[in-house]
């Protein structure tokens, strides 16, 4: 799978993987199905859970969501055709807005739209770096460079909102992270600070192909979570109505 001769990935595609890529984005989309079962069971049946709102719970939160952007981001960086999936990505996310919306307005309840959410910014992200990335190659910056202003960007921005720093009246300002009292969301992740995180994992896929991680990093296998980072896109889709009906038909929630 890896030539050990110029010891580099000669390419990444189905012959040539880094199994632990495929399980890091399978782990954190355990966790983000674990996270929608807490919040359908607090939203739609009562069930109390305190640690849910946290500040070591946020803690963990912001953790796995970044882990998913930035193995998001070494995908999009190896991909072929990461303006076409992205393009593609973005579609869902915005038929999980307009589904949410839907259901919003039925139930009369604004804590279940989702605008911005997860897959919104994932394709919004690739599309993004794919008009980029030539301007970013062109740099020519060392990767652990990039990487570590990447970092720096977000955490400055984690910690200091663009929401809180600008006020506006404008209602379309939301995919830059600056809205005010009226904007919604039930899951929220803005271009700022997420692109940063992102662009962070599209650093590291030079050192990835290069075999400059530890071995195990290459040898390691989950196969589980292997096989849910590698239909992620498919398990994100499905798993909340699949939650919802597994509780509906367990008597937790009742619907209507």
């Amino acid at each position: 799978m890896i030539d050990l001769e110029t010891q580099k990935l000669p390419s990444y595609d189905r012959l040539h993987r880094v199994y632990a890529i495929d399980a890091l984005r399978g782990f954190a989309m355990v966790y983000i199905m674990l996270y929608h079962l807490f919040y359908d069971l607090i939203t739609f049946a009562g069930v109390s859970l305190p640690f849910f709102s946290s500040g070591w719970w946020n803690f963990i939160h912001i953790f796995f969501v970044s882990l998913l952007f930035v193995v998001s981001g070494i995908s999009t960086h190896f991909s072929r055709n990461s303006l076409k999936r992205g393009v593609l990505i973005f579609f869902f996310g915005q038929l999980i807005t307009l589904i949410t919306a839907i259901a919003s307005n039925i139930t009369r309840s604004d804590e279940i739209i989702i605008v911005f959410g997860v897959l919104t910014f994932i394709g919004l992200a690739m599309m993004i770096y794919s008009i980029i990335r030539p301007a970013v190659e062109k740099l020519d910056m060392p990767p652990v460079l990039l990487f570590i202003i990447s970092i720096l960007l977000y955490v400055i921005f984690l910690k200091f909102p663009p929401h809180q720093i600008f006020s506006t009246s404008n209602l379309w300002l939301y995919p830059l992270g600056i809205f005010n009292s009226q904007f919604r969301s039930a899951d929220y992740f803005p271009l700022v600070p997420y692109f940063f995180i992102f662009l962070a994992g599209t650093a590291i896929s030079a050192p990835i192909t290069g075999r400059r991680f530890p071995k195990f990093f290459y040898k390691a296998r989950a196969l589980p979570l292997e096989f849910i980072g590698r239909h992620s896109l498919l398990f994100y889709i499905v798993h909340q109505p699949a939650i919802l009906l597994v509780l509906f038909l367990l008597g937790v929630i009742k619907l209507g």
